[in-house]
C-alpha cells in the first residue's frame, strides 16, 4: 500500500509540473491520434503508423530534455504548432495528414485560396480556437519555470531517432538501392511530429524545384476547346487509374479464379483484351494515360494541361479522389490532381475509403456535369495489404512463396473489382448517362516463369499489359448507344493507354488541337498500336509482345 501511494504521489508530482508540456504534446500529437482513432478502415495493421507514433515521441522527449527554459522551447516551435494546426483541420475534414501533397497543391494553386477560406471558414475557426486555447495555456504554464533538464535522456532520444530512422532508410535501401530515391521515400514517410513538417516541406521543395519549369508551363497552358458538339449527352464522367493490375489474372479476360465476379456479369462491359501501357512505372504511365500527347513527346506530357485540365475547361466539375500518397515516385501527378477543382486524397487507406466521398459527389451532381479522376492503389506490393480480410477468398494451393503471392494478388483484384462494381452501382442509381473507365497504369510480374520476376519495371509482356474497360450506363440515345458499340470491334485489336483520352473526346464531342482519330477507339481512322514505352531513360518505338494469358498452377 506503501508503494501504491508513493507512486500515486510521484505521478501527482510529475502531471503538477509538467501539465503544461502534456497539454502541448496532446495538441501536436492530435493530428496522428484523431486520424488513427478516426480511421475506421484502414489497412490490416500498418507498422508505419506505429513508426510514426515512435518517432513522434521521441521528438517530444528529446525536445522536453534539451532545456530546462520549455517556455523558449515552444516559442521557437510555434512554426510546428501552426502546421499541427493544418494538420488537424485536414483530417477532420478530409481525413489526410499535412503531406506533400497538401502542400504541393497549396504551393501550386494558392489563387485558389480564397475560395478555400471562405467554403471552410467556420472549421477553420475552430481549429484555430483549439489551437490558441491549448497553446497559450501551456505557455502561461511554462513562463517563468525552470523544469527538470536531462542530459541523458536527450542522448538516449536522440540516439533513438537515429536507430529509428537508420533501420526505416535500411529498409529503403534493399528495396529501391542506395541513391537519392531511398532518401526521397525516407522524407516521403517521414509524417512524425513535429519535425515530420520539415521532412514534408522538404520534399514538397524537391518535386517543386525539380519540375518548377513543367509547373510553370503547365499554369500558363490554356486548353484551346474549338468546339463542343451539342449531340454530345456524357454528363458523369468517372476515369479509374488502377495499379499494377494485369489483365492475367482477371476472369473478365479470361482467368480460371472468378476475380472480377462484379464485372463479369455487368452489362454495358467494353473490355479490352489486348491493351498495353506506355511505361512500365507510374510516374510516366499515368501522365501518358491523362494527355492527349504521344509519350514520345515527353516535355509536352509535363508541361501541357492533361485531361482533368480539359474536361475542367469543357465546363465539367472536376473531381481528384486518390488512396495514394503522394511522394517522389509521383512525379507530375500531383500538378495533375491540382487541375481539378476538387481534390482528396485518403492516404494508408483500403481503396473503398474513397467511396463515401464519391456518393457524395454523385448525389450532387444536379444540372452540373461532372468528370471525376479517381487514383487507386489497386494491386500494388504487397499485395496483401490492398484488401480488407473478408475478401481473403483465394487461399495459396501449396506453401510456395509463388502460390502466396498469386493468392494474394487475386485477392486484391476481387477487392478492385467490388470497388468498381459499387461505383458503377452509384451511376447506375442516378440515372444520369454516365462512362466509367477503367485503366491500370502498368502490369505486374509475379514469378510467372523462370525468370523469377516480381513487380514491374522491366519492361515485358506481364508489366506492359494492363486490364481495362469501359462500362456505359444504358441510358443514352440511340444513336450514341450506337456509337459506343464499335468499342466491341476493339475488343481483340492491341491498343495503347495513350488512345483512351482521345476516345473521351469523341465520346464527349470536344473538338480540340491534339485530338489524334488514328488514335481514337471510336474512329474509323484507328491504328492498332504496337506498345511503345519508356523503359528506363530511353524511348522504345519498335516493342511489342503478344498478350499471354496464364494461370496459377
Amino acid at each position: 500500500m506503501k508503494t501504491m501511494s508513493w507512486l500515486g504521489e510521484g505521478a501527482s508530482k510529475v502531471a503538477k509540473a509538467e501539465w503544461p508540456t502534456l497539454l502541448l504534446w496532446s495538441f501536436l500529437l492530435s493530428p496522428l491520434m484523431v486520424r488513427l482513432l478516426a480511421d475506421c478502415r484502414c489497412s490490416k495493421t500498418d507498422l508505419l503508423v506505429f513508426y510514426t507514433l515512435a518517432i513522434s515521441l521521441l521528438w517530444l522527449v528529446a525536445l522536453r530534455f534539451v532545456s530546462a527554459n520549455q517556455f523558449k522551447v515552444h516559442v521557437f516551435l510555434l512554426p510546428f504548432y501552426l502546421a499541427a494546426s493544418i494538420d488537424l483541420f485536414l483530417v477532420l475534414n478530409f481525413g489526410s495528414r499535412l503531406t506533400a501533397a497538401y502542400l504541393f497543391i497549396g504551393l501550386t494553386n494558392y489563387k485558389e485560396a480564397g475560395d478555400f477560406l471562405v467554403t471552410y471558414w467556420h472549421s477553420i475557426a475552430i481549429v484555430l480556437l483549439v489551437f490558441a486555447l491549448c497553446y497559450g495555456l501551456g505557455l502561461a504554464g511554462l513562463y517563468g519555470r525552470r523544469l527538470y533538464k536531462n542530459k541523458a535522456v536527450f542522448c538516449l532520444a536522440v540516439a533513438a531517432l537515429f536507430v529509428g530512422y537508420g533501420a526505416y532508410f535500411y529498409k529503403t535501401v534493399k528495396l529501391n538501392s542506395f541513391g537519392k530515391s531511398a532518401v526521397l521515400d525516407l522524407v516521403a514517410k517521414d509524417q512524425s511530429t513535429p519535425m515530420g513538417y520539415l521532412s514534408q516541406i522538404g520534399l514538397t521543395l524537391s518535386l517543386y524545384t525539380e519540375s518548377k519549369i513543367y509547373i510553370k508551363q503547365r499554369l500558363e497552358s490554356e486548353v484551346k476547346i474549338t468546339a463542343i458538339s451539342k449531340d454530345a449527352e456524357l454528363e458523369t464522367l468517372v476515369f479509374v487509374i488502377g495499379e499494377s493490375s494485369r489483365p492475367h489474372n482477371w476472369s473478365l479476360f479470361g482467368y480460371h479464379n472468378e476475380t472480377t465476379p462484379n464485372l463479369d456479369k455487368a452489362s454495358g462491359v467494353f473490355k479490352f483484351n489486348s491493351m498495353c501501357t506506355t511505361a512500365p512505372y507510374t510516374s510516366v504511365a499515368v501522365p501518358s494515360l491523362l494527355s492527349l500527347e504521344p509519350i514520345k513527346n515527353w516535355d509536352l506530357i509535363a508541361s501541357t494541361k492533361s485531361l482533368v485540365g480539359i474536361y475542367r475547361a469543357a465546363g465539367y466539375k472536376t473531381y481528384w479522389l486518390s488512396s495514394q500518397e503522394v511522394d517522389s515516385f509521383g512525379g507530375i501527378i500531383p500538378q495533375m490532381a491540382a487541375e481539378a477543382e476538387n481534390r482528396q486524397y485518403f492516404e494508408r487507406s483500403y481503396d473503398g475509403a474513397l467511396i463515401s466521398e464519391y456518393e457524395k459527389i454523385i448525389q450532387q451532381g444536379g444540372a452540373q456535369k461532372q468528370a471525376i479522376f479517381i487514383h487507386i492503389k489497386g494491386s500494388h506490393f504487397e499485395y496483401a495489404r490492398r484488401y480488407p480480410s473478408e475478401f481473403a477468398k483465394f487461399k495459396p494451393a501449396t506453401d510456395s512463396t509463388k502460390d502466396r503471392i498469386t493468392a494474394d494478388y487475386d485477392n486484391s483484384v476481387l477487392y478492385t473489382d467490388w470497388l468498381l462494381g459499387v461505383l458503377i452501382d452509384q451511376l447506375k442509381a442516378s440515372q444520369r448517362k454516365s462512362l466509367l473507365v477503367y485503366a491500370s497504369d502498368h502490369g505486374e510480374n509475379l514469378l510467372d516463369d523462370n525468370r523469377n520476376l516480381l513487380g514491374h519495371g522491366m519492361g515485358n509482356e506481364y508489366d506492359l499489359s494492363v486490364a481495362a474497360f469501359i462500362w456505359g450506363s444504358d441510358n443514352w440515345s440511340k444513336p450514341q448507344w450506337q456509337k459506343l458499340q464499335k468499342l466491341k470491334g476493339r475488343e481483340g485489336q492491341r491498343a495503347s493507354i495513350s488512345s483512351l483520352p482521345h476516345t473521351l473526346l469523341n465520346i464527349s464531342g470536344i473538338s480540340m488541337p491534339g485530338y489524334d482519330s488514328t488514335q481514337d477507339l471510336l474512329s474509323n481512322d484507328f491504328v492498332s498500336s504496337r506498345c511503345p514505352h519508356q523503359l528506363a531513360s530511353g524511348y522504345v518505338p519498335s516493342f511489342d509482345f503478344d498478350v499471354k494469358r496464364v494461370a496459377a498452377d
